[in-house]
């Protein structure tokens, strides 16, 4: 069987960090830094860069003084990708002795992942994927997902009893949004991004990457659909960000260009808002 187009990218972008803004960006920043051992990156007038030791940045948070007062399009959750299951089991057992509300913790058949809600509401996932010698890889090019309990057990078999913070190597695994319709939120990525299709979640959920991956960018609208667009500056997702190639810029330019659809190149960076009214910044690497 020959791939589906569908699953297919164009461009070879990847998501590499999140903005949010913050009512109170000091103590949201205390958060990412002392629960969840992110390093302190830059601090300026209540803006902070969190990210690994090495100074890449994985979060920005931006001061904002415009409460989200309702429910819109935004972040479902960000998702920081561990290098192994050791290290997943190690933030695990910090976690719980810092006495930090986990959520939920699932195998999704190529990750194992646990969930967790920071102070201003903002989801976090964090995981760790398996081989891929373990992803359910079809020939169509689809790679299927499954939400199953987490064998705790398993990813503790490794895991360090003493958590010296996010490690080297962690990224920005994917970002997964809240929008008013997938169907429209799919035919936006695909043609503009160059995204592939990797796995539809019934009717309520997309998943979308480039290359072979399993998803960078996830969509739902497990908050109901039709939802408003955000207020500017409102509290929350500011902008999803991506490391892109100058041909990836190219053909992301010409494709909205070509929909007729606003977007700005400033340096090495371009920026436009999705048919979410949700900003997405690409940053040429």
């Amino acid at each position: 069987m020959t791939p589906n187009p569908l699953t297919q990218s164009k461009t070879a972008v990847v998501t590499s960090r999140v903005q949010l803004n913050a009512l109170d960006s000091k103590s949201l920043a205390t958060f990412y830094q002392e629960k969840i051992g992110l390093t302190l990156i830059e601090e300026n007038n209540g803006y902070f860069a969190f990210g690994t030791p090495d100074h890449t940045i994985l979060i920005e948070i931006f001061p904002t003084d415009v409460k989200k007062s309702k429910r819109t399009t935004g972040l479902y959750h960000l998702a920081l990708l561990l290098p192994t299951k050791a290290d997943l089991g190690t933030i695990l057992l910090h976690l719980v002795k810092e006495e930090v509300t986990l959520e939920g913790a699932s195998n999704h058949g190529y990750s194992n992942a646990i969930y967790l809600t920071d102070p201003e509401g903002n989801g976090i996932e964090i995981y760790a994927d398996k081989d891929r010698s373990e992803w359910d890889i079809r020939e169509d090019g689809f790679i299927g997902g499954i939400t199953e309990a987490m064998d705790i057990d398993d990813v503790l078999s490794n895991a360090s009893s003493t958590y010296e913070g996010i490690p080297n190597g962690t990224t920005m695994g994917h970002i997964h949004l809240h929008v008013g319709d997938v169907a429209e939120t799919l035919q936006f990525y695909i043609t503009n991004v160059g995204l592939g299709f990797k796995y539809p979640y019934g009717n309520q959920a997309i998943f979308m990457a480039s290359g072979d991956y399993h998803h960078h960018l996830g969509a739902n609208i497990w908050l109901g659909a039709n939802l408003p667009q955000p207020e500017e500056n409102q509290q929350g997702l500011r902008a999803l960000v991506w490391d892109a190639t100058a041909d990836d810029i190219a053909y992301i330019s010409q494709q909205l260009s070509a929909q007729d659809i606003y977007y700005s190149v400033k340096e090495n960076q371009l920026t436009f808002k999705d048919n979410s009214g949700l900003t997405n910044i690409f940053i040429e690497k």
